[in-house]
């Protein structure tokens, strides 16, 4: 057998598993790009979801009780008003009231 022929033949070999891969990938990227558009749609279902959701919280009904009808709790719910954050206040260690000596303890340490 010649090199040409060898070349030839392993060029058939690697077109024939090339269609194979490419005849396999046909149904995934098929399936792959519906994924693609049911994921695009599902997100875009969110906000609404979110806003019906606090809806039906603020008509009464509970977490629980969305729950058992199949209502999953909203990955992202709406933006309400904001309050105000309570400032916190400092806690100022009481001093210790033993023997009124100061601590023996390094400044620097």
């Amino acid at each position: 057998m010649k090199a040409d022929e060898i070349l030839k033949k392993a060029g058939e070999i690697q077109a024939a598993q090339l269609a194979a891969k490419q005849a396999a990938m046909e149904p995934l990227a098929a399936i792959l790009a519906e994924r693609i558009r049911l994921t695009s749609e599902l997100a875009a279902t969110e906000t609404p979801y979110g806003k019906a959701y606090v809806t039906a919280e603020a008509a009464g009904w509970s977490a629980s009780e969305l729950s058992a009808l199949g209502a999953e709790e909203p990955t992202h719910r709406p933006r309400g008003r904001r309050t105000r954050p309570v400032p916190k206040t400092a806690v100022v260690p009481e001093p210790d009231s033993g023997s009124g000596i100061p601590s023996q303890a390094p400044v620097n340490a």
